[in-house]
């Protein structure tokens, strides 16, 4: 035990010069290892930036500031342009897979679309029902024929009763509030059309099917038509969003 208390001894009295010797090494520029009178170390840190191009910058001590090169008109430009290029693109996809734009032709839809309204249309996870305004490629139309704009009545499984003589229409016995047809009533009854005694009872509407009508009954070629009759819910290219011109907003 003794021995090795000595040992100790002599370890701490030969590592005394050593720790002198680290006090004698000189530091970097950057960093100073000043003995205070306590014999306590003081640092001296210099201030470092990081210039414009990522590399450190230190001269004597004192920070030295790299200032950024201004940005070139064409740099602006071309920045410019990417962002309307890449604007540019979003807008084709939204117009070729989710949003179409067309134009009403006719006059079917008086009294809430007129002719060469510009409208926007959507089939995004549609699902149609009583009230919505679509345009539907019927069946019996060829590839030639343009689409058709209608009100949507009822959908499959509903059933409609249609009572011309007080242009009231009935759908699972229930009139509907149409108060968009009243400025289209006549004095005379709703055309019937080439179908019309059928739907003077209750008509249950096939399955895959809707019944449509447009607002202008008694100008318009729909549902009560034999060439049209009830149309596949497959045919429908979508239901009206907004109307952009002439007057901008929501369609009812």
């Amino acid at each position: 035990m003794v021995e090795f208390e000595n040992e100790n001894e002599n370890t701490s009295e030969e590592s005394a010069p050593v720790q002198d010797e680290v006090r004698d090494t000189p530091c970097d520029e950057s960093v100073t290892n000043d003995a205070t009178e306590s014999g306590e170390p003081r640092f001296t840190a210099s201030t470092v930036l990081v210039g414009s191009e990522g590399s450190d910058a230190v001269m004597n001590g004192e920070a030295v500031v790299a200032v950024a090169p201004k940005r070139t008109a064409l740099s602006v430009f071309y920045d410019y342009v990417e962002t309307f290029c890449y604007a540019l693109a979003l807008m084709m996809v939204l117009f070729l897979f989710v949003f179409r734009y067309v134009s009403v032709d006719g006059d079917s839809m008086l009294g809430t679309l007129h002719n060469k309204d510009k409208l926007i249309i959507s089939n995004l996870f549609y699902t149609p029902k009583t009230g919505d305004i679509v345009v539907i490629n019927p069946e019996s139309h060829g590839s030639s024929e343009e689409p058709i704009i209608k009100r949507v009545i009822a959908v499959e499984g509903q059933t409609v009763r249609i009572d011309y003589e007080n242009w009231a229409v009935y759908v699972d016995g229930v009139k509907l509030d149409e108060p968009y047809i009243e400025a289209m009533k006549t004095n005379s009854s709703m055309n019937r059309g080439s179908l019309g005694a059928k739907y003077e009872t209750e008509v249950v509407v096939g399955e895959g099917k809707v019944f449509v009508m447009g607002d202008n009954r008694n100008n318009s070629k729909d549902s009560r038509d034999r060439a049209y009759g009830e149309m596949g819910i497959n045919r429908i290219l979508g239901r009206v969003i907004i109307r952009l011109t002439p007057n901008f907003g929501t369609v009812d």
